[in-house]
């Protein structure tokens, strides 16, 4: 089930932090409450039901109520450990959270991470509302970070640098995501695509689906926007050209498929975001 911010928040209960600690006092122990350990410096083998591994700086390690957390700490550790409560927008308590990650979240934003873990410990020891408040808003924050890099790993984040989906592991439809990408400049017909690679356009369709969670012309559509946006930005062409460039029969198809998306007109996109 994908992580959605609107329907779910962090809400901090407790927070502690340890410097350059040696050993656990407790090898293992469960809560009663979410467990999130954000390391900051420092290494610790970890074990979460199925989930197992080494966190290190850059990793956030969470564990679900009432499961054993089994630790033991490689190099000195420092480190915040942060309980959690999941709320709904209104604040109220989530009535199920089998959606919430288990195990290690590996952050990409190092420079965002390291700027919250300052913050958690410049409040670590003040008491009062402010400080609770801006304890909660680091939280809230690092929440966003694990939202992100689950968005990122997404079908709906279809990356116009990377040819296809990482992690893809049916050979052929990564085959496909590169022929998408190679013609998505020119008249591309999909029955063309499923021949080429030995399959009906009805199978093509279906098995592109399973493997990537979108249709193989909303896979299209999503590259060709997306070189859209560019030249709407870094150029001053016409929409007749962008139009043609971006495999689109004509400006106004564009502007009605580009409006479609992004919910603006290509003209007010480029003067909103050109800098």
């Amino acid at each position: 089930m994908p992580l959605q911010t609107d329907q779910t928040q962090p809400k901090l209960l407790s927070h502690m932090y340890w410097r350059e600690k040696s050993v656990f006092q407790l090898q293992e122990d469960s809560n009663e409450c979410w467990v999130l350990f954000a390391v900051e410096n420092g290494s610790f083998s970890y074990q979460i039901q199925e989930h197992e591994g080494i966190a290190a700086f850059g990793d956030l390690v969470l564990c679900p109520p009432g499961v054993i957390f089994r630790r033991e700490i490689i190099q000195p550790l420092s480190f915040h450990v942060l309980l959690v409560q999941w709320v709904d927008s209104s604040g109220l308590p989530l009535s199920i959270e089998t959606h919430i990650p288990a195990g290690k979240i590996a952050v990409q934003d190092l420079n965002r991470l390291s700027s919250d873990y300052a913050y958690l410990k410049k409040w670590f020891q003040h008491e009062g509302y402010v400080a609770s408040s801006l304890r909660q808003h680091v939280l809230s924050d690092l929440w966003m970070l694990v939202v992100e890099e689950a968005y990122s790993a997404s079908p709906e984040a279809v990356s116009p640098w990377t040819p296809g989906i990482l992690n893809n592991k049916d050979t052929l439809i990564y085959r496909a995501t590169q022929r998408l990408h190679e013609l998505a400049s020119s008249t591309c017909i999909m029955k063309d695509i499923a021949m080429e690679l030995g399959l009906t356009q009805v199978q093509f369709t279906r098995r592109f689906t399973k493997s990537t969670g979108m249709l193989p012309i909303d896979y299209l559509t999503t590259i060709r926007l997306q070189k859209v946006q560019q030249l709407l930005l870094d150029s001053d062409m016409t929409l007749a050209r962008i139009a043609g460039l971006c495999g689109f029969e004509n400006e106004f198809y564009l502007s009605r498929v580009f409006k479609k998306r992004m919910h603006v007109t290509p003209s007010y996109y480029r003067k909103l975001h050109r800098l």
